[in-house]
């Protein structure tokens, strides 16, 4: 399945169809575990931010995925923040790991806006 954002498009692998959502929010898309049902769980599996800045000092939960930049000189830097502790419940948390160590085909997918270049770092 093809998601396109505003400067960027990637493509989730067809075996998660039913097991990851997309949430879009201003500047970010979050992928999400369709099956969490817990209160206070967002099920959240990672964050694709756009940022106007590099971050200085990324957390452990941040990693830098390249930089987007226009033909016009616009710059973004896209980012994946992973969920944290507490953003899927036990019942679901292996699903979270096996789904996040396949994140790498989600990245691998990433292509530029028309009128974008993509600089993978």
């Amino acid at each position: 399945m093809k998601i396109i954002e505003e400067m960027y498009s990637f493509e989730m692998p067809d075996r998660w169809k039913d097991l990851v959502g997309v949430r879009h929010k201003g500047n970010h898309a979050d992928l999400v575990l369709l099956w969490e049902e817990e209160p206070g769980c967002e099920g959240l599996l990672v964050r694709l931010k756009c940022l106007k800045r590099r971050k200085t000092k990324p957390d452990e939960y941040t990693e830098l995925l390249g930089k987007l930049s226009g033909k016009d000189g616009e710059r973004r830097y896209l980012y994946a923040a992973y969920g944290r502790e507490g953003t899927v419940s036990e019942v679901n948390e292996d699903l979270y790991w096996r789904l996040r160590d396949q994140l790498w085909m989600v990245f691998d997918s990433l292509r530029p806006a028309e009128g974008y270049d993509w600089e993978p770092v």
